[in-house]
């Protein structure tokens, strides 16, 4: 199997950025202050789920394992899978929110 950066390519900075815009324009959707601000995380899902979709296994184009999850409506969550080359051997990373808490509510 090949390494991540052989999979995956170069960091595009054009396209990192303009992810990164879009995910700042959403900010104020998903803020998280209950019972007024209740955060919609699928306006954040949408535009990581676009950028990963040419290296998921669902396009043909890469390894990744891309599942979008959502227990509530509009309040979806990525799992992305790359998989390895020994079973029963995984190694995770767990540590994204896509809500954000308002500095001063």
């Amino acid at each position: 199997m090949a390494s991540v950066k052989q999979a995956l390519g170069d960091l595009n900075k054009e396209r990192f950025v303009s992810l990164l815009r879009k995910l700042i324009g959403e900010s104020k959707h998903v803020q998280n202050n209950p019972p007024e601000l209740i955060p919609e995380e699928d306006k954040i899902v949408k535009p990581v789920l676009d950028s990963l979709l040419p290296y998921s296994t669902a396009s043909g184009g890469g390894p990744l394992v891309i599942n979008h999850v959502a227990y509530k409506s509009n309040r979806g969550n990525l799992i992305v899978e790359y998989p390895g080359t020994q079973p029963g051997k995984i190694l995770s990373f767990v540590g994204m929110h896509m809500d954000v808490v308002t500095a001063n509510p």
